[in-house]
């Protein structure tokens, strides 16, 4: 194989590399405002529990039930988000790891025929 076609092959496997890794990112991101809304949700049922012992008129009215209901619909909703964007983050993961793999390959493939041509030159000077 050619010096020109290993070079070639670096310059693919390192652009499907990127390419996998920028596909990533924005999963990342979306985890990181799931994780973020579902941190706020637990500081505001841990506020509500700490403060609705001292609001007589939140039982009363039965916005306690409606709050909680939103709350149970709310973590719901965002913990099966997270599960799914997990599942697609593994996935992309997966992909990433073949690229890796793959322009690592092609890396050790140059730098073994740069030694093989070397230990020809010395060889045959």
């Amino acid at each position: 194989m050619t010096h020109d076609r290993i070079d070639d092959l670096s310059t693919v496997a390192e652009a499907v590399f990127q390419r996998e890794h920028q596909k990533l990112h924005p999963v990342l991101q979306r985890e990181a405002r799931l994780l973020q809304q579902l941190a706020r949700l637990d500081s505001q049922l841990t506020e509500v529990r700490s403060t609705s012992t001292q609001a007589d008129g939140y039982h009363v009215t039965g916005a306690d039930l409606l709050w909680h209901s939103w709350e149970s619909a709310t973590r719901r909703t965002l913990n099966i988000e997270l599960a799914q964007l997990r599942s697609q983050k593994l996935e992309a993961m997966e992909r990433l790891r073949e690229a890796f793999g793959r322009k690592q390959a092609v890396s050790d493939l140059s730098r073994r025929l740069q030694d093989h041509k070397r230990r020809g030159a010395i060889q045959n000077p």
